[in-house]
C-alpha cells in the first residue's frame, strides 16, 4: 500500500517547463492570440518551412494573449529559448513574437544571425511592414509582411552552405488570403 502511494506521488509530480508559458504542442506557427486565420496559418507554415530547407534559418511566428507580468524582450527570449528555435550550432533561430493586447512586437534574433538580423534591420521590419498594417486593423497582413521582409533577408544571407539557395529572382511570397 505504501509503495503505491509513494508511486503514485512521484508520478504526479512532473518536471515543469524551462519556460511556464512556452507551449510545447504546436507548429511553427502559434497563434495564442487568434489573429490569423487558419488559411493564413497553413500558407506561413508551408513557407516558413520552405524558407529553412532553402536558407537554414528556422524562423517561427507567435502572437500571444499575454505576456504574464515579463518584458517583451524577456518573454520572447525565454520562449525562444525553450522552444530551442534554430540550429543548436549556428544558433540561427528567428521568432517574430506579437502581444496585440498588450500591443508590443519583438523580432528575437539567435546570437548566430545577429551581425545579419541586426536591431535596426529588426526595427525597421516592425515599423515599416508589420506596424502601419497593424495600425489599419490588418493585423494578419502585418504578421504576413513581416514574414516576408524576414524571409527576404534570410535569402540574401543563408545559414547553410549549399550552391541550391542562391538569391531567387522572385521574394517568397506568402499566399494573400481573402
Amino acid at each position: 500500500m505504501l509503495a503505491t502511494a509513494v508511486l503514485a506521488a512521484c508520478s504526479a509530480q512532473q518536471e515543469p517547463p524551462a519556460f511556464p508559458y512556452f507551449e510545447a504542442e504546436g507548429g511553427r506557427v502559434r497563434d495564442g492570440a487568434d489573429i490569423l486565420s487558419s488559411a493564413a496559418e497553413q500558407s506561413l507554415v508551408a513557407t516558413l518551412d520552405a524558407a529553412e530547407a532553402s536558407f537554414g534559418t528556422q524562423l517561427a511566428i507567435v502572437t500571444v494573449e499575454s505576456l504574464h507580468g515579463y518584458s517583451i524582450e524577456d518573454f520572447s527570449l525565454l520562449y525562444a529559448r525553450a522552444w530551442g528555435l534554430g540550429d543548436g550550432e549556428r544558433n540561427d533561430g528567428l521568432l517574430l513574437l506579437v502581444a496585440p493586447d498588450e500591443r508590443r512586437v519583438r523580432i528575437e534574433v539567435g546570437k548566430g544571425i545577429e551581425e545579419t538580423f541586426t536591431d535596426l534591420y529588426c526595427k525597421d521590419v516592425i515599423e515599416s511592414a508589420i506596424i502601419p498594417r497593424f495600425r489599419e486593423g490588418n493585423m494578419e497582413g502585418g504578421v504576413v509582411a513581416g514574414a516576408e521582409a524576414l524571409i527576404d533577408q534570410m535569402r540574401k544571407h543563408p545559414t547553410i552552405p549549399a550552391n541550391d539557395n542562391a538569391p531567387a529572382e522572385a521574394p517568397v511570397k506568402v499566399s494573400k488570403v481573402a
